[in-house]
């Protein structure tokens, strides 16, 4: 207890600090639990906002739209109502969405106050000079609010849908803009030079707009290095392009040509570079304008509507190349990816506490191409330079091992050997097809004269890869009156990666088709997992909420093995033949109808499993007589490697009248137009049929 409180020391409370005083921190206990007073710490010393990175970055960039301001102003043409260019909006956009939210207000309000000098030496009026700073100020505050809208940090540039907020934020807040000018001019009572206002400030804006604050935001990261060198020469020769174009040239309206350099580099360098190359061109066909000369001359056109050409120009030009980047940014991020799975694998091999070699034929012998470092230790005589097999394992046993060559690519061979000192090997041997189509051997193998355990994990390896390759596939497809199916698997090796279901629950069917990046006890467990957890959902959920429910289970699985699910999934329902199909970036699922006469292909753009969150939905109807149909790319590499070759051998097959069931069609697809060629590939078929004629009759 604790004197004078009535309460246990481990309950007491203390008091609370007076009303504006500041509270001291509470006491803690030591080692031995009694209650101390905490240490006092020094007090930190303030630090200036002036000095602080954001702090430099308003200075910095209101210096930088107040130059810029005066420039424009001063560039101007004596007869045109707007400047020719005005990358101040850019720079005064790009500072609203780098500074915190809560001082958006006081940002958009120093732009207008640094702007007011300008617009009252443009306008000659405090009113206009006035209204235009306001409408400068609200303009960042416009595409601000618009690009950060649900962002915690920086906006970014990534996708088309972060490109396509920022065409929104740039109209929208040059609108604001233009609107507000325009009022007020027309307001002052000169109707007609509002009207060319509302026509030409905008675009001018816009472009600036867009062409600077892609500067302020997150870009893609470069996934290649690309030489300095090499960035001087692309912006170099673009800026030589565009003085030809608007300098040079007089009187060919080539303006296009000028676009051709950034396309170039859309494919070559970083985006931040390429807004840098692209601001260059804007500048030199600015100036060339201004002075008559390129396809947007001033004295031609007029500076007003000249000028308002001249930045759609740019707008086109901007919009244009950044698709081109981010499309490019995309694949090489995806690529990427794929690149850092391989080296994962390699990592894989490299690291396996299993000995592990890759068996290339020359002549009659089989040598060893590729071994690691646990195989060298198992096999000493390899770092001896020994790379004949039967050198290394005797002739009897290389015999035993290289007759895995005439065996099915599925199948592969289990053996326990002994080697030339007496040692027992469990080895794995599996026959591989290189790119060249050079025949190979993967052999992977454990001492096992010394290590009993070693055997029992090995054990139990392959019995775990033979219930994951059961777990792959039904034990027996479902039946349902008016109803057909079929379904069939020919994987390229032990474990794959292809994994279908077909199951019917009340009035609707489930039906989908996957496959896992990759090859080998890796992808089959992971298309065992997404599998389970496709299986878990209800089957009148709609697909693509299905599809969301279930990578909610798999996703830290798919991150971790930073692989990938290409998938078809599909709900029908048996009573009226609605079908929901959701395509995952599987591409290969098909409507089949009048018997085989029209097959029609229903593929989605959305990304695989691992690499999206969202995904769209077709809807179809199944008619008595029509199929849905889907197949992995196992079965489209078997048919030619093309979708029109598949298409005409689905055709092809629904003609045949040995063809009679789903279940005979879904085999004959499988086996492809070679049944005797070796498969690099998984090929499954799994589809649903409506039938013509009541059950218990011939469809």
């Amino acid at each position: 207890m604790t004197p004078g409180t009535g309460l246990p020391a481990a309950t007491r409370e203390f008091p609370a600090a007076a009303p504006g005083i500041p509270a001291d921190p509470p006491p803690v206990r030591d080692d031995s639990g009694v209650l101390v007073p905490p240490r006092a710490e020094a007090p930190r010393p303030a630090r200036r906002w002036i000095s602080s990175p954001t702090g430099v970055l308003v200075v910095a960039t209101l210096a930088g739209i107040f130059a810029l301001g005066w420039l424009s102003e001063w560039t101007r043409p004596a007869e045109a109502v707007s400047a020719i260019w005005w990358p101040v909006s850019g720079l005064a956009l790009g500072l609203g969405v780098r500074t915190p939210k809560r001082h958006l207000w006081l940002v958009s309000a120093a732009v207008a106050l640094v702007l007011l000098g300008p617009n009252l030496v443009h306008s000659g009026t405090a009113l206009l000079g006035i209204a235009a700073s306001v409408a400068a100020g609200v303009e960042v505050a416009i595409g601000a609010l618009i690009l950060r809208a649900g962002v915690a940090g920086v906006p970014s540039l990534k996708t088309y849908a972060d490109l396509g907020m920022l065409l929104l934020a740039v109209v929208t807040a040059a609108t604001a803009y233009d609107l507000t000018v325009a009022a007020a001019t027309f307001v002052h009572g000169d109707v007609s030079e509002a009207i060319t206002l509302l026509f030409s400030a905008g675009p001018r804006r816009a472009a600036g707009m867009l062409l600077v604050t892609p500067l302020f935001l997150q870009l893609p990261a470069v996934e290649r290095k690309v030489r300095p060198l090499q960035v001087v020469l692309q912006v170099s020769v673009a800026l030589l392009v565009s003085v030809l174009v608007f300098l040079v040239n007089h009187e060919l309206p080539i303006s296009f040509v000028a676009i051709v350099p950034p396309m170039w580099g859309a494919i070559t360098m970083a985006i931040r570079w390429l807004l840098v190359e692209m601001l260059g061109i804007a500048a030199i066909a600015s100036y060339g304008s201004a002075t008559g000369q390129g396809a947007f001359a001033f004295p031609h056109f007029g500076p007003d509507l000249g000028g308002t050409l001249l930045q759609a120009f740019e707008l086109t030009m901007v919009t244009i190349v950044l698709v081109v980047a981010l499309t490019v940014a995309s694949e090489r991020t995806a690529t990427a990816r794929l690149g850092s799975s391989e080296l994962l694998y390699r990592s894989n091999f490299e690291t396996s506490l299993a000995g592990m070699l890759v068996l290339v034929r020359d002549g009659d012998a089989w040598q060893v191409q590729r071994h690691n470092d646990a195989a060298a230790a198992l096999l000493p005589r390899l770092t001896d330079g020994v790379r004949d097999l039967a050198g290394l394992l005797g002739e009897q046993a290389a015999a035993r091992v290289t007759t895995a060559d005439g065996h099915e690519r599925s199948e592969g061979l289990d053996l326990e050997i002994e080697s030339l000192d007496g040692r027992q090997f469990q080895m794995g041997v599996v026959p591989l097809e290189l790119e060249d189509g050079e025949r190979s051997l993967a052999v992977q193998f454990l001492d096992i004269t010394d290590s009993v355990n070693a055997k029992a994990r090995a054990a139990e390896e392959l019995q775990r890869a033979a219930e994951v390759q059961r777990a792959l596939s039904p034990a027996e497809l479902p039946s349902r009156a008016g109803w057909e199916h079929g379904a069939a698997a020919v994987p390229a090796r032990e474990v794959g990666g292809d994994f279908y279901d077909l199951r019917i629950e009340g009035r609707y069917a489930v039906i989908f088709l996957g496959d896992v990046m990759g090859k080998g006890i890796g992808s089959g467990i992971l298309a065992a997992a997404t599998r389970t957890a496709l299986r878990s959902g209800n089957p009148a959920t709609r697909p693509a909420d299905a599809l969301a429910d279930s990578v909610r289970i798999i996703d830290e699985e798919l991150t971790r093995s930073n692989a990938f699910v290409t998938l078809g999934y599909a709900t029908v329902d048996l009573l009226t033949g609605r079908t929901g199909l959701v395509d995952a970036g599987h591409g290969l699922s098909f409507l089949v109808r009048n018997g085989g006469t029209e097959v029609e292909r229903l593929a989605g753009a959305d990304l695989p499993l691992g690499l999206g969150s969202s995904w769209g939905e077709q809807r179809v109807d199944l008619a008595p007589g029509d199929s849905l149909l889907m197949v992995s790319d196992g079965v489209l590499e078997g048919w030619g490697d093309s979708v029109e070759d598949l298409v005409a051998a689905i055709k092809g097959l629904r003609a045949d009248p040995a063809v009679s069931t789903p279940q005979v069609f879904a085999e004959a697809l499988c086996r492809g137009a070679d049944p005797g060629a070796e498969s690099t590939d998984d090929a499954t078929a799994v589809l649903i049929h409506r039938s013509m004629v009541p059950e218990g009759a011939r469809a």
